[in-house]
């Protein structure tokens, strides 16, 4: 339950993969999915972000062994109060990187991709998603079978500049 108060949490579809941790670091500090890394204004910091996931070892419930083929690093701006509070955008959001098998590597049981938000100038946000297809953004389901369109999602880890 600590977790899901505190934001450190992810979710999956058809066991991808079985565990997911997404780090921002700075200057030797460092913050978690739903966790704040503090940088500082005058020095345009670097952010550096690590994802770790692990791939589901055996069959998952289908009898399937999926594999993940593309993670996506998402960042976007943290704006404060939107002045609709319908909108359900945040039209600063960008994918802002798109990995595949050949740029992550295998550490023990995971896989582990590094990149560096370069200059990080304003408070943000960066989250991660993954996916078994070749969609480059998630597809409304329709009548395919859901255990070709697998994709997990982390929750965000935050960047306050100060």
């Amino acid at each position: 339950m600590d977790g899901l108060r505190s934001g450190r949490i992810w979710v999956g579809t058809g066991d991808l993969i079985t565990s997911l941790d997404l780090t921002a670091s700075s200057r030797r500090r460092s913050a978690a999915m739903g966790e704040t890394l503090t940088v500082s204004r005058r020095n345009r910091t670097d952010v550096d972000i690590e994802i770790r996931f692990r791939p589901l070892a055996g069959r998952n419930a289908n009898g399937d062994h999926p594999e993940v083929r593309r993670v996506d690093l998402i960042v976007g701006q943290v704006t404060g109060p939107s002045a609709d509070l319908d909108s359900d955008t945040n039209p600063t959001t960008e994918v802002v990187a798109r990995f595949g098998p050949r740029d992550w590597h295998k550490q023990g049981h995971e896989h582990v991709i590094r990149h560096t938000l370069r200059n990080v100038e304003t408070d943000l946000y960066a989250r991660v998603r993954g996916t078994s297809t070749d969609e480059a953004e998630p597809l409304a389901d329709g009548l395919e079978s859901p255990w070709d369109d697998l994709w997990f999602y982390s929750n965000p880890v935050f960047g306050q500049v100060r």
